[in-house]
């Protein structure tokens, strides 16, 4: 009864409501369809921005990576030099051979980096050597003395600065090293490096990216006429970094206010233009990275969905106006459009909940799928471990209704080191990522071993690598630092796969064997081995075997500078089967525990 009278009521207030379907549609047109159109501008504006802010995040800090890594690129270039034994010798003394051959060395390590100058100066800061000796505006004869990368080198062991240089006018960032003979500083070398290579890989990009000091000037973009510009003090804008100083008397940048903290306005091609801008502090706080990030397909997106959203209301009130003219002119056949609309409300309710039922099986299917994409990758590395540790857990009830409770402890610790097995799997890359620490300790030498195969299981296995172990049972503890070995033992299996790489047997032996005061570690391939004429420099400072652009010939240096750091020592020899092998000599301690 109720719903028959709140259904003719509901019919007589729409009657009444259609009397004038003129004004009805009028109103529907002037007050409807725009403000259907702003709410649909605004709430697609704002889901488009979210969306915008979320990417452009992420773009800051691939920039940031890329930056960094420039800056890091050649960071071991100057230390290497520094320990350079020719050069110890030429700043004891610089005699012209020396210096000649020197210049000549110099000058293919900066073209082989594309590094704009490399150079050596003595404690007085005079320059020596350089690899543009024979340029116009060579370094050599030129003191640096008041530079602050000198001083701080001098003074620290190491310094960094961004500067336009006074010889060359060419401005870069200079890192230098301090040079030490018989515990007294003999030296600087010094590394200079443009960022043009940089500058052009960011050119492509949509954004608009600029590096400031400290002072605020912009000194690495992707805009030339940005260049030595300032940044406006007057604008409201957020940044990590507050610049110093004034910019009264230096170009600015032609920003102006864009509404918020974080947009800015341009002028371009005749029409004002707004961004997005997004900064982050660099490393040592000294430079900022800022990024501009168009808002026009946030503008667009808004436009877009307004005008979609009036078309569908003006439709709507078309079709609103086109009901009102029907009711209005079927009056009298009123009874027979009730029951035409009682049963077109069955059907619509009908194909309703069949569409809900469709979307629910859809809903649960995309779930489904969802879950199979995220669960595929750890499958098969925790199966086995879940069926271990349901067999165990069965076997723990049966064993505890027998009364057992020795059997059933023991099968609740097997479930704990299942855990921790399944825990370590994805623990193996973070402890190889984490930076070191610094600190000589205990240092597990099968624990470090697996930690390092397990980063090459992937490639080993690709390649047909068989690995054969011969390592003690009992744990065998050494002085040193987990990452800083497990480092080593990387660049060496590292070194092995790529020497076996078109070798038809591929075999990569590991094996330990103790000594009265320490350990012998040996990490040997089946590859072609090592030739006599190089073992004697294989672990000098830029020395490789390998084709050019895989390598600057670092990574065994480096490697045996830290086995050193940790008292030990490295060799290398061929192997009497062939293929070479490498030994670390290491200091045991005892147990730990």
């Amino acid at each position: 009864m109720f719903d028959r009278i709140g259904t003719y009521s509901v019919s007589g207030l729409i009657a009444g409501a259609l009397a004038q379907p003129r004004r009805l549609l009028l109103a529907l047109l002037l007050l409807g369809v725009p403000l259907a159109a702003a709410l649909a501008a605004s709430w697609s504006a704002g889901l488009a921005e979210a969306d915008l802010r979320e990417r452009v995040q992420a773009q800051l800090a691939l920039y940031d990576a890329n930056l960094r890594a420039e800056l890091e690129r050649h960071a071991a270039v100057p230390l290497a030099l520094a320990q350079d034994a020719e050069v110890t010798a030429l700043l004891a003394d610089p005699t012209p051979a020396r210096v000649a051959r020197m210049n000549a060395k110099l000058e293919g390590i900066a073209e082989a980096l594309g590094a704009s100058a490399l150079y050596i100066m003595d404690g007085s800061g005079l320059t020596l050597t350089a690899s543009n000796w024979n340029g116009a505006s060579s370094f050599v004869g030129q003191n640096f003395a008041y530079r602050p990368y000198f001083r701080l080198a001098i003074e620290r062991g190491e310094g960094h600065h961004f500067a336009l240089g006074t010889t060359s006018f060419i401005p870069g960032y200079y890192t230098a090293r301090r040079v030490v003979a018989e515990n007294r500083t003999v030296g600087v070398v010094v590394l200079k490096v443009g960022f043009e290579r940089l500058e052009r890989a960011w050119a492509p990009g949509q954004e608009k990216l600029l590096v400031t000091d400290r002072e605020g000037m912009v000194f690495i973009t992707n805009v030339p006429d940005w260049r030595y510009h300032a940044l406006p003090r007057q604008l409201p804008i957020s940044l990590p970094i507050t610049p110093s100083g004034s910019s009264e008397g230096l170009d600015v940048l032609p920003w102006a206010f864009g509404g918020a903290s974080d947009r800015i306005a341009l002028s371009e091609a005749g029409s004002e233009r707004r961004y997005l801008l997004a900064s982050a502090a660099m490393p040592g706080g000294d430079w900022t990275l800022h990024s501009l990030t168009s808002l026009e397909p946030v503008t667009t997106r808004g436009q877009v969905a307004g005008l979609l959203a009036a078309a569908l209301s003006a439709l709507a009130a078309v079709a609103v106006y086109a009901q009102a003219l029907r009711r209005a002119a079927l009056t009298e056949r009123l009874t027979l459009q009730e029951a035409a609309r009682v049963e077109l409300e069955r059907r619509v309710a009908e194909a309703t909940a069949e569409l809900r039922a469709t979307e629910n099986e859809l809903t649960q299917a995309a779930k489904l799928a969802a879950l199979g994409q995220m669960s595929a990758g750890i499958a098969h590395e925790i199966n086995q471990p879940l069926a271990a540790m349901r067999s165990f857990a069965d076997n723990a009830v049966v064993l505890l209704e027998r009364g057992r409770t020795e059997s059933v402890r023991a099968n609740l610790a097997e479930i704990a080191d299942l855990t921790d097995r399944m825990a370590a799997i994805t623990r193996q890359l973070k402890g190889f990522a984490r930076r070191a620490s610094g600190t000589l300790g205990p240092v597990s030498v099968q624990g470090a071993v697996a930690q390092a195969l397990a980063l090459f299981e992937a490639r080993l296995r690709r390649e047909d690598v068989t690995v054969d172990l011969d390592l003690p049972d009992a744990p065998v503890w050494v002085v040193g630092e987990d990452v800083r070995l497990q480092q080593v033992l990387v660049n060496l299996i590292g070194n092995a796969a790529d020497a076996m790489r078109d070798s038809p047997r591929r075999h990569l032996r590991i094996t330990a064997r103790a000594l009265e005061d320490g350990l012998l570690l040996s990490v040997a391939d089946s590859g072609v081995g090592i030739a006599e004429a190089d073992l004697p420099r294989l672990f000098v400072p830029f020395f490789t075997t390998k084709e050019a652009g895989d390598g600057l010939g670092l990574g065994l240096s480096i490697s045996h500078g830290i086995v050193e750091d940790l008292g030990g020592s490295l060799t290398a020899a061929n192997h009497a089967d062939g293929g070479a092998v490498f030994t670390l000599r290491l200091k045991t301690m005892d147990n730990p525990s």
